[in-house]
Parts: C-alpha cells; sequence; structure tokens
C-alpha cells in the first residue's frame, strides 16, 4: 500500500461558498484515503518536521492540507516540492486562482478536495 504523509493540524470539515464539502476534516480524510489505497501518516506542519520525515524515507506522496487551520502549510508545500523534487507534492485547500502560490510552487498538485489525489 502506499505511505501518503498527510500534513496537517486536526481540521473540521471546511465547506466552500456554495456550502460544499472542500475538506472532509482530518479524521475523515484519512479515512477517505485509507478506502482509497493510502497508508496514511499524519504530521505538523511546523517546519523543519515535514522536511525531516520525507528525508527519511519511505513516502509515496505528500498531501498538504492548506487552510486557515493548517498555518504555515503552504510554506511547507511549497518547500517541500523544491528540496524533495522527486516527492510528488499535493495541496488541497490553494485557491485555484492563487497566482502567487503557484508561482512560488509550480511543480505542486493543487487538488480541490482529497478524492482528486492521484493513486501511489
Amino acid at each position: 500500500m502506499p505511505k501518503l504523509l498527510l500534513v496537517t493540524v486536526p481540521t473540521d470539515e471546511v465547506l466552500n461558498k456554495e456550502g460544499k464539502v472542500r475538506f472532509p476534516g482530518t479524521e475523515a480524510a484519512v479515512q477517505q484515503l485509507s478506502e482509497a489505497g493510502w497508508d496514511v501518516e499524519i504530521i505538523d506542519p511546523l517546519w523543519p518536521g515535514p522536511l525531516k520525515r520525507a528525508e527519511e524515507g519511505g513516502i509515496d506522496a505528500v498531501l498538504v492540507s492548506c487552510f486557515k487551520a493548517v498555518p504555515r502549510s503552504r510554506d511547507a508545500a511549497s518547500t517541500l516540492a523544491r528540496l524533495m523534487p522527486d516527492l510528488p507534492v499535493y495541496t488541497v485547500g490553494v485557491l485555484q486562482k492563487d497566482d502567487a502560490f503557484r508561482t512560488m510552487a509550480p511543480t505542486v498538485g493543487v487538488l480541490r478536495n482529497i478524492g482528486e489525489l492521484p493513486q501511489g
């Protein structure tokens, strides 16, 4: 089973402006990702924790939750993508129109929801 590093803090369900679920909440997200075939490991975004864990190896992809409840997560995503170029890094919660983030992190996959995460 592929290993996914989920960079987040415990988060409740996050809804978009129309009331649709953008992020199901950390526990529900882990369950959904596990059902999709991922072995999920959660780590806090406090730097350099995600980098140290990624350098240890054994990870097939990284998913970073980028919501207001998860401070500094965008920095973690963009820096991980630059320092670990062979490790796929994805985010959920970054607005699709966020050009500044896309400039900082052009190789980071920006997902609308966790269901878009490619299988490892």
